[in-house]
């Protein structure tokens, strides 16, 4: 391999001062445009790539953002980094990516590993299983985001979904559909876009008149796994469900298995609602109808939020994006498949 080229190579081949070459490099204002063509020119001959670690550490800025994430394998959080890494890039920014498995201690050593690394911010998707990594980072004054959950006490910027908005529509639109024995197979109640979901199936069970039944909630699932297990119980029951709300469509997808299994019909014998829209919902045997969220444009705007920090005077961004409801024919077997439309504004 060839030793790295430095800018100390680019002056003597240009016949500038390492100074000049600096500067025209950084699109300083006093270098003439003819000595910036001659340097640019040499540069390209050469193949010279500036170290941007040494220039970001002599800036006191790497150009590096940490994002954290909760469940790598879901595609949820896939859709988030993907939306944040493009618009990472729009600004020069490259992404250091960590995954914590729901597991605190791994939010913990991720933010650690952030730190380390010098990242000029940091976007995270909380456990929020405990608080002291986003107390801590409060503290610390380092610049920081929370993306797809937050915490309602904590003065901190968000951009999460309008989950009370997109509890309502999936338990409206099944409340208008003729279901009474509406189950909501839920996430653990720590999490916030679990609770505010919650909050959205009582406001619709409150405006149609009905009384939400305790023993139709099931909390604690975030995996196809915990769909399957949680709707194999269910269906126990007598009387059986007639509807199922799932926290998102990866739990979702475990509760349509356990209905095939057990010899029931989609929706004939059992309504299924998702919620994310993510790229598998409408490919699954009964196309899946879900909520769509936003989820790139959750990841750009939380990029974009956390540049603001990056300003002497940074407005605080607390951003609720909208939600819409997308029927297919989990819960209407005549329903035709339209691609989800929201207006959102920039």
């Amino acid at each position: 391999m060839k030793p790295q080229m430095t800018i100390r190579d680019v002056a003597e081949a240009a016949g500038f001062s390492v100074n000049t070459v600096s500067r025209a490099l950084n699109d300083k204002p006093d270098v003439s445009v003819e000595t910036k063509r001659s340097i640019l020119k040499t540069v390209k001959q050469l193949g010279y790539h500036p170290n941007k670690l040494a220039r970001g550490l002599r800036a006191n800025k790497t150009h590096t953002i940490g994002l954290i994430i909760a469940d790598i394998a879901n595609p949820y959080f896939g859709t988030l980094v993907k939306g944040a890494e493009a618009e990472a890039r729009k600004h020069n920014y490259s992404i250091i990516l960590q995954n914590t498995d729901e597991e605190y201690h791994r939010e913990l050593e991720a933010v650690q590993v952030m730190l380390e690394e010098r990242v000029d911010g940091i976007i995270l998707s909380p456990t929020q299983k405990e608080r002291g990594t986003v107390e801590a980072l409060l503290k610390l004054g380092m610049p920081f985001v929370l993306m797809g959950r937050c915490f309602a006490d904590l003065d901190t910027d968000y951009v999460v979904a309008d989950d009370v908005q997109g509890g309502y529509l999936a338990t409206e639109h099944l409340i208008q559909l003729g279901h009474k024995k509406i189950v909501l197979i839920n996430g653990p109640l720590h999490i916030s876009s679990a609770k505010e979901r919650f909050q959205g199936y009582c406001k619709a069970f409150e405006h149609y008149g009905l009384k939400v039944d305790a023993s139709a909630v099931v909390t604690g699932a975030v995996t196809m796994a915990d769909g399957y297990q949680a709707t194999k119980s269910l269906l126990k029951r007598k009387p059986r469900p007639t509807a199922i709300f799932a926290f998102s469509d990866f739990v979702a997808f475990g509760v349509m298995r356990a209905i095939r299994e057990a010899g029931l019909q989609i929706p004939e014998d059992i309504a299924v609602v998702g919620y994310d829209d993510n790229q598998f919902a409408s490919c699954a045997e009964v196309p899946l109808t879900t909520i769509h969220v936003l989820n790139e444009k959750i990841g750009a705007t939380a990029v974009h939020a956390l540049q603001e920090h990056f300003t002497d005077h940074h407005p605080m961004m607390q951003l609720r994006v909208p939600v819409n409801l997308v029927v297919r024919r989990s819960t209407c077997k005549d329903a035709e498949i339209k691609p989800a439309k929201i207006k959102v504004s920039n």
